[in-house]
């Protein structure tokens, strides 16, 4: 792949490529300036330039990564797409409705564009997922994730319900969370002091449906050891609340069960620091596809993408497309907006991507 960034995010996925040599290789790299061109390839050994033309001209590559800020990545799928470069596209696809609505009037017909977006493919919420769509809860109804900002919490909500297209009331609020400094991507902060940051709480009514998805986030909760983060999905015979599941087998008969996380490396065991898989008593609800590599659930996730980007740009199914990528914006965006005044949104039916497949849609 060529990697277009080299930002926090993108040293995130050339981490991963790193990590599984034999799987993924970064042919060229291309960013804006000399010393982080110079700094990212002493950090990752990978060619990088500030040359457009030069590394769109490089080794052929099977795929192109964007990974730049929000507000640069329509106008560089629509250039890659142009060239008929296949595009994995980094979280958000755009900034706002406006640039979500200009990349689906200039895409080309046939441009293969897919979206990076990983939360449903971390261990734990895979597991979570499988067990929503097994049949195990009885038809699911409601989400509540705390767990990760709009697009991502957006998509979590939109995969525990099964949810495409489909018209949505939203509705949202902000407040404030004074909350005592501690982790951030930086490290330990070594002087902690109160600080006041945002916490967004949207409602998602699918009136046609009788669904409803409640998103409650804090930016905090990425880092914080004070501010956890939670899952729920309920369906008529039990529910799902972080790794336990709680299901009425019959009359009289409630299961209370754990997903437990099968990790090696622990007392006695030499196999190394990994995830094998993740289990509901007898049932697997995850195997970790990447095992014996030590990778963080981030990573895995990360790796499950690029794993699903590489069969994707030889032939294989669609796994995340432009359409699925900017519902998750629109519906965060509206959540947004409706914070501002506190009045409700409906999507609008002629959004030019709602006729479009979706992969969440049973």
């Amino acid at each position: 792949m060529g990697l277009i960034g080299a930002g926090w995010r993108a040293g995130l996925f050339a981490s991963v490529v790193r990590t599984l040599p034999e799987r993924f290789r970064i042919v060229a790299g291309l960013t804006r300036s000399d010393a982080s061109a110079e700094e990212f390839s002493r950090r990752f050994d990978i060619p990088m330039t500030t040359d457009a033309e030069a590394f769109l001209g490089s080794e052929p590559m099977d795929y192109a990564l964007v990974c730049v800020p929000r507000r640069a990545t329509v106008p560089w799928v629509l250039r890659l797409a142009a060239r008929g470069i296949p595009v994995l596209a980094e979280t958000p696809l755009a900034p706002d409705v406006e640039a979500l609505r200009r990349l689906f009037a200039e895409l080309p017909d046939g441009a293969r564009v897919q979206s990076a977006e990983q939360y449903r493919l971390q261990p734990h919420h895979a597991a979570r997922l499988h067990i929503a769509r097994s049949g195990l809860l009885g038809p699911v109804h409601s989400a509540c994730v705390s767990t990760g900002h709009d697009y991502h919490g957006v998509a979590l909500l939109r995969a525990a319900l099964g949810l495409g297209f489909e018209e949505v009331r939203v509705s949202g609020a902000t407040f404030a969370d004074p909350v005592l400094s501690s982790l951030g991507r930086d490290g330990w902060d070594a002087s902690p002091c109160v600080r006041t940051v945002g916490r967004l709480t949207a409602r998602f009514q699918v009136p046609g449906r009788g669904l409803l998805g409640v998103s409650d986030f804090s930016h905090e909760q990425y880092f914080s050891p004070i501010r956890s983060r939670h899952v729920q999905i309920a369906g008529e015979r039990g529910e799902v609340f972080d790794d336990d599941v709680h299901l009425l087998a019959g009359p009289a008969d409630p299961l209370h069960l754990h997903l437990r996380r099968d990790v090696t490396g622990v007392d006695g065991d030499l196999e190394g620091k990994f995830l094998r898989r993740i289990t509901l008593g007898e049932r697997v609800t995850y195997t970790n596809p990447f095992a014996p590599a030590r990778m963080s659930d981030e990573e895995i996730a990360i790796a499950s993408v690029l794993t699903s980007m590489t069969r994707y740009v030889a032939g294989g199914p669609s796994f995340y497309g432009v359409a699925d990528a900017a519902e998750d914006q629109y519906l965060a965006l509206l959540a947004h907006d409706s914070a501002k005044d506190g009045r409700p949104r409906e999507t609008d039916p002629d959004r030019p991507w709602a006729g479009e497949p979706s992969v969440l849609r049973p």
